[in-house]
């Protein structure tokens, strides 16, 4: 319509949005025909107007046969012939969504199975695409957007650029997909919804020369629905929607129906070549046709290529032709795009292609296995498709596809769908079959630890363990080890040590290396559940040395080995260790797409930096746990993810992220209670008490971990969460309950064997005597303790409590006199606190030595600092090689930092200094070092 009516109130929410920071998200909701579309057309033109960048992408019927085909509508235009400044990694990701980015990326492509950093690449590539005015991206018509775009939104949601972004959807809230509203569910978003014109818009909309009569039949047909009362203004007065939209098309001449109804057969925006192909006409006669749908607005042109007016348009064609024609157009469409990639050749072969037609069966095959990587819904879509045209005759190739199928379910987060399918697998595999019934069984045990249910996992493993025969001793080494373990990464430690034994002395009598050293990692962990400390570091030591001397190729195989050991690692006080074998892991996890053991990874490698010290690294760790978990759609996964980035935000004091993340955790846990729901508490509890509340530490801690007794932590993890609660119950002024639970610390240490040889152990204990001593003004008996605890944590290599500890010494010391001695811890607890980036704890030291007497100056700034004081000492250093020119991999090699820190730092510098760029953020360092 030429007017844009009545929808002055909804187009200003929309552009409130543009003067805020950060990530804005709008809904923009109603029935088909209702404006939306044109609402989000005025809103593009305003923020244009505004100096914002503006990017536009629609989705199709089809476009949910292909991951990001809305987001690469609304992009990759922008992209030709432009190498954004991302590194190789981003790039060869990129490369397999964005066509325009294949012509920079290095010919070496990463391996599937990592949705995550395809997601982080594409959040990457839209902040460059905000700088510098801040980015405006609308998609319309998500409710058939791919599942792959819901996940980037979702990722989006849980962490919000820090460059404007308004991102906008218009979508039928009727055919909302559960996967677009899970996403959205991520975060707070704006919902616009357009309600019917009324009659006096309606009026105003077709004109005063329109008569009274007229406008009253004209409102009532319509309903104020803008594109209903466009269609009727055109073709007169009829009693149906559909009839409204048939009459327009019923005018057409021979050609421009054919060619009308071939564009409705292909997904939009669609090209002249291949619509002259499906129509049977020539390219002039197809041109020709393309005008007159034009002058007849029933599609209009997108840059080289057209789209219908309406996805409701579009329909009317596509159900105006007949069945046969569509079905030979369908067919003509498959060989036209014959060359395209099997994604977008597949929507056609599935519906004309009969059962036995092995051509087509392996066509959409390989269209699902294209699709994996990134779109893992999309891929089964293709698998139950071939599943559908495999003949009876056809068994194995049958099974052979449920198998791919229940693994793209799994991936997909669709779990449940995943079980079922795998178990039909295995009751269709014949006896006679061990090898594959092994894998299967394994693959079935797997998905059910996802749902945790260890009790039926390990009932299956069993069940095959009987029936498989003597002669296969490798499958049996490999069911013995699942069902060792089942649950065991996941802390659920009753576990049958005899069954990992058996696979250790069979995998020595096969001299499989790769086996024996996995029984080894498992032993060191069931040790450690089983409250043994020293046999568990002695099993630590051996599984260490046979991992250490085990080739990629064969580690590559199977990471348990890895993921298991650095937790066992993480538990026996030894994270320098554990970071290496996990580094290793998640190394060969990038490089193989191997996924299953990524959440334990990643949150395995945040709690070593956390113990370590490297907190802005520690916090990237977490969030991609975070977000492999959600992909997964395993409350298990979630919560360990969860959990554990609860832990690392609440050492930055980062109070509603860490509240949010502990708030989640123990969401996703649910009404089990378990060993992670319990530690999940814990991570509540500690962010209540960041956040002020000692009350809800105390309450939520000893709930979610059973009571009292704590009696859902293991014996030897309950110095290091009690610990919490000694600083909650002496914030909330109870000093015996503190005492009472040290002597509970106490006692479960003692009752475990070997649990003397963990000295972080010792030192949780020491450290909350010495915070009791000082609450209970002794500073000469807190003194001891404290030396104690820093003594313990120094040798364990638990940096930030180490720091802590020498906090409280230097503090014990000046209470007791002691000033030099005072003086000269809290100095150094002063620099370990600036080296480790808590700024928050070293101005609290620097405060108390300026109370001593002590000249405490922080120490000398550079001159980038200086000038810009709201950097770190890490940030400031960071930006000035920015301004000097380095590049990311030259400041890495330069600071010994890992590619990721140096991306976090420099996206840390370029919020606080308010820059939507690189070279912004150098002409501002350079600008602040000319002025100081």
């Amino acid at each position: 319509m030429a007017h844009f009516v009545g929808r002055a109130d909804e187009l200003a929410v929309l552009t409130a949005l543009l003067a805020r920071p950060g990530l804005c998200v709008a809904e923009i909701v109603g029935e088909p025909g209702i404006g939306k579309t044109r609402l989000l057309a005025e809103f593009r033109a305003v923020a244009s107007a505004k100096g914002h960048r503006v990017l536009a992408g629609q989705a199709g019927e089809l476009s949910g046969t292909v991951p990001f085909s809305v987001l690469v509508d609304a992009i990759d235009d922008v992209l030709v012939g432009c190498r954004p400044p991302l590194d190789d990694h981003s790039l060869a990701l990129l490369a397999d969504v964005l066509p325009s980015i294949e012509d920079f990326a290095p010919a070496e492509r990463p391996a599937s199975g990592g949705r995550y950093r395809v997601h982080a690449a594409l959040s990457e590539l839209l902040e460059w695409l905000a700088a510098p005015g801040g980015l405006v991206l609308t998609l319309d018509d998500v409710h058939w957007a791919d599942e792959a775009t819901s996940e980037l939104l979702g990722r989006l949601l849980r962490r919000p650029p820090k460059v404007p972004m308004v991102i906008v959807l218009a979508y039928r809230p009727r055919q909302q997909p559960s996967h677009l509203t899970a996403a959205l569910a991520a975060g707070h978003s704006e919902i616009v919804e357009l309600a019917p014109l009324s009659r006096e818009q309606i009026a105003e909309l077709v004109g005063p020369d329109v008569s009274q009569h007229r406008l009253n039949r004209l409102y009532d047909l319509s309903g104020g629905n803008p594109l209903y009362l466009d269609a009727l203004s055109k073709v007169g007065t009829l009693a149906s929607f559909d009839a409204v939209l048939h009459a327009e098309l019923a005018v057409l001449a021979e050609p421009e129906r054919l060619a009308a109804h071939a564009a409705a057969a292909l997904d939009e925006p669609f090209e002249l070549d291949t619509v002259a192909r499906v129509a049977e006409l020539s390219k002039h006669e197809a041109r020709s046709a393309l005008d007159g749908l034009v002058a007849r607005d029933l599609i209009r042109p997108d840059g080289s290529k057209w789209r219908y007016r309406h996805p409701l348009v579009r329909r009317a064609a596509y159900r105006s032709a007949s069945r046969g024609w569509l079905h030979a157009a369908h067919a003509r469409a498959a060989r036209t795009l014959v060359n395209a990639p099997f994604v977008q050749q597949a929507p056609h072969v599935m519906r004309v292609a009969q059962v036995g037609d092995q051509e087509a069966i392996d066509l959409l095959t390989s269209a699902a296995r294209e699709a994996l990587a990134h779109g893992p819904a999309m891929a089964a879509q293709w698998l139950r498709a071939a599943i559908d045209l495999l003949p009876e005759t056809a068994a194995d190739q049958r099974l052979g596809l449920l198998a791919e199928l229940g693994h793209a379910l799994s991936l997909s987060g669709s779990v449940h769908e995943s079980r079922d399918v795998l178990q039909t697998v295995l009751h269709q595999l014949p006896a006679d079959e061990p090898a594959q019934r092994a894998a299967a069984v394994v693959s079935c045990a797997r998905v059910e630890q996802l749902l945790g249910h260890h009790h039926e996992a390990r009932g299956l493993l069993l069940a095959e363990l009987r029936r498989l025969p003597e002669t296969h001793p490798a499958e049996k080494v490999r069911l013995e080890l699942e069902l060792g373990s089942v649950g065991l990464i996941s802390c659920d430690f009753q576990i049958e040590i005899g069954w990992i034994d058996d696979a250790l002395a069979t995998a020595r009598e096969l001299g499989d290396r790769t086996m024996e050293a996995e029984a080894c990692c498992v032993h060191a962990l069931a040790a450690y559940g089983a409250s043994d400390a020293a046999t568990a570091l002695e099993w630590q030591q051996k599984a260490a040395m046979l991992l250490d001397q085990l080739p990629d190729d064969d580690l590559a195989a199977n990471l348990n080995g890895p993921a298991t050991l650095g937790w066992a690692e993480l538990y026996l006080a030894k994270p320098r260790v554990a970071l290496r074998h996990i580094d290793r892991g998640l190394a060969l996890s990038a490089r193989t797409g191997q996924s299953q053991q990524l959440v334990y990874l990643l949150t395995g490698k945040a709690m070593a930096l956390l113990l370590l010290g490297d907190l802005v690294e520690a916090s990237a760790s977490a969030a991609e746990a975070v977000e492999v978990a959600e992909l997964s759609a395993s409350d298990k996964l979630r919560v360990a993810a969860y959990t554990v980035q609860a832990m690392v935000e609440t050492s930055r004091r980062n109070h509603d992220l860490a509240l949010r993340a502990g708030r989640r955790a123990v969401r996703a846990g649910g009404d089990t209670l378990d060993w992670w729901s319990a530690v999940a508490g814990c991570a509540l509890g500690g962010a209540w008490m960041i956040n002020g509340d000692a009350d809800a530490c105390v309450a939520d801690l000893v709930r979610l971990a059973g009571g009292p007794e704590l009696p859902l932590l293991d014996p030897l993890h309950r110095p290091v969460f009690a610990r919490g609660l000694v600083a909650a119950e002496l914030a909330r002024g109870r000093p015996d309950e503190a005492r009472q639970w040290i002597e509970w610390m106490e006692q479960s240490v003692a009752g475990c064997r070997g649990g003397d040889l963990l000295a972080n152990r010792s030192g949780h204990i020491a450290y909350c005597h010495a915070t009791v001593r000082m609450a209970e003004r002794d500073p000469h008996a807190a003194i001891e303790y404290a030396a104690t605890a820093a003594s313990a944590f120094q040798a364990t290599d638990h940096v930030i409590a180490e720091v802590e500890s020498r906090e409280i010494l230097g503090r014990a010391l000046a209470a007791s006199g002691d000033v030099s001695a005072a003086i000269k811890e809290l100095s150094e607890a002063a620099r370990l606190y600036e080296r480790y980036g808590m700024a928050w704890h070293r101005d609290g030291v620097y405060r108390r030595l300026r109370t001593l007497g002590h000249n405490a100056v922080a120490p000398r700034r550079s001159s980038t600092q200086a000038s810009l004081p709201q950097l770190t000492a890490r940030e400031a250093e960071v930006a000035q090689l920015v301004a000097d020119g380095l590049t990311n991999r030259e400041i890495m090699h330069r600071l010994r930092l890992s590619r990721r820190t140096v991306e976090t730092h420099i996206s840390n510098i370029r919020g606080k200094l308010a820059v939507e760029s690189r070279a912004a953020l150098a002409a501002t360092v350079i600008r602040a070092g000319q002025a100081s």
